[in-house]
């Protein structure tokens, strides 16, 4: 039935919260800073909330990258170059390529079964890119799109508009499926562009009855199981 299948990055094929931590603590390393374990739930309170923000318009992608570390001085009365410390972080996070255990297998078993693969991500290009390139996934997708070049977030409708206008599947839909970990994201998003979804529920969340994927999943390795090759 599908044919055209678009990954979600964090939480779906990379380990972002891993990624996160390792950065976090070079980046703390790198600029010398005294910091204890309980800051890094701080900043990652911190950087949560001023995603928010950004997804609801109220900041931009630059003024993101600078404000969660603001705050997080802030709160917490570490003394910090917020500008400083947002370059280190990115330059740290961007070399972290770090995928789950199973997301080479799936890629290369559902290249080899035919399927197009293409990427669809949130994020900061630069840490994208440099993650994308570390790991060495690049060469299974077509194509892939990160919110920042694009300049819309999933799960902006025109995030969606656009994969479809660059890779020419507006009337192949129907062959088309989302999969993801977000469900106000990486589901909505799909849902709303008229594709089919499929949740990653890694953690066993509970469903929101406003969201509803066509397929809901518990490991990456099940996809398998489910797409055993095109039409």
């Amino acid at each position: 039935m599908y044919r055209y299948l678009f990954f979600d990055a964090d939480g779906t094929l990379f380990d972002f919260e891993q990624a996160e931590h390792n950065a976090f603590w070079k980046m703390a390393e790198s600029l010398s800073l005294p910091l204890e374990r309980k800051h890094e739930q701080d900043y990652i309170r911190c950087n949560a909330e001023v995603w928010k923000q950004f997804e609801k318009g109220e900041v931009t992608i630059d003024e993101l990258k600078v404000k969660r570390f603001a705050n997080f001085a802030s709160e917490t009365g570490i003394f910090l170059d917020a500008e400083e410390a947002s370059r280190s972080y990115q330059y740290q996070l961007s070399g972290q390529g770090i995928l789950f255990d199973e997301s080479i297998t799936v890629l290369e078993t559902l290249k080899e079964r035919g399927y197009t693969l293409f990427l669809a991500t949130n994020g900061i290009a630069e840490v994208q890119r440099g993650r994308i390139a570390v790991s060495n996934t690049e060469r299974y997708f077509d194509h892939i799109f990160i919110s920042e070049e694009l300049g819309y977030q999933k799960p902006d409708p025109r995030f969606f508009a656009h994969m479809f206008e660059v890779t020419g599947l507006g009337e192949q839909k129907q062959f088309s499926l989302m999969i993801g970990d977000s469900l106000s994201s990486d589901i909505a998003g799909g849902i709303a562009s008229g594709m089919d979804t499929l949740w990653l529920n890694k953690e066993g969340k509970p469903q929101d009855p406003k969201v509803q994927p066509t397929y809901t999943h518990n490991s990456l390795s099940s996809v398998l199981d489910f797409l055993n090759g095109p039409l």
